[in-house]
């Protein structure tokens, strides 16, 4: 049977919810990760070392989107062991310890600027270079830990996307810490409240927020839209800040003919299983 790699994307984030919420203790939740993610790379590109894209088009979704989603959670996972593993007694260093990766990350995003503006925009004007792979090494312009990669396997910015995305895993993660530390911790950071998990993409969920918000569906129409986020995200077991929000906003206000494509979606399939089943 042909390998589907949108299938295998969409088994493998189910799983990774799964491991995720299988335990409150951080160091064996990891550890599942980090060994179930490096599992599932090493079938991933067994099977891209002889894939050929039908387009350029979904060589670079693969490589812009799918590709980095995975690899970001296993350099997160990796970062987070690793904290937790070295963490200061007490308090204060704590606290300290926190702020200092905090600044890593902020003199990191300085430093790749430019590639952050890029993503961060949704410009695709460059993607045809950046995320689509090559038969060759170029010296020049390549990063000089390019040289060692296997190029069947990534292109020149794939790990780039990978990076950002854990930074901001580990920024929220950060965060959420210090206002612990501080005392300012609220319930949609308690891992315990739920065993509801969401697996469909915050994208979606997002639609569903909005939707929710403009249809005036809670306290009567009486509530920010953040607090929806929160409520939602407590109850599905889903970190969804609110930066991410309003970017999933702005990416939904660019879509073309149909903006809520998964409310669309949801109001379809909902209506073809009330017109088909008996209730």
């Amino acid at each position: 049977m042909e390998f589907n790699h949108i299938n295998y994307f969409n088994e493998f984030e189910r799983e990774y919810e799964v491991l995720k919420n299988a335990s409150d203790d951080v160091l064996t939740v990891s550890l599942d990760i980090i060994h179930y993610i490096e599992k599932k790379l090493k079938e991933l590109f067994k099977w891209l070392k002889k894939h050929v894209f039908k387009t350029l088009q979904e060589e670079i979704y693969f490589f812009k989107e799918l590709k980095p989603r995975m690899v970001s959670k296993l350099l997160f996972y990796k970062e987070l062991l690793k904290l937790e593993t070295s963490l200061p007694p007490s308090k204060k260093n704590k606290k300290k310890h926190y702020e200092e990766l905090l600044s890593d990350i902020h003199q990191y995003v300085v430093c790749n600027r430019e590639f952050y503006q890029y993503y961060r925009s949704k410009t695709t004007i460059k993607d045809k270079d950046l995320f689509v792979r090559r038969s060759y090494k170029d010296i020049v312009r390549d990063d000089c830990c390019l040289i060692n990669f296997d190029s069947k396997l990534c292109t020149s910015h794939d790990f780039n996307v990978a990076i950002i995305i854990a930074n901001d895993m580990f920024t929220s993660y950060l965060e959420n810490k210090l206002d612990e530390l501080n005392g300012n911790i609220t319930a949609k950071y308690n891992p315990t409240i739920s065993k509801i998990t969401w697996t469909g993409t915050k994208m979606e969920l997002a639609e569903l927020i909005y939707g929710l918000y403009y249809k005036k569906m809670l306290n009567g129409g009486n509530i920010d839209i953040k607090e929806i986020a929160r409520g939602l995200c407590v109850a599905f077991n889903i970190d969804l800040d609110d930066k991410a929000l309003y970017r999933c906003l702005q990416d939904i206000k660019k879509r073309y003919p149909v903006n809520a494509i998964f409310l669309q979606n949801l109001a379809e399939v909902a209506n073809n299983k009330f017109r088909g089943e008996d209730y």
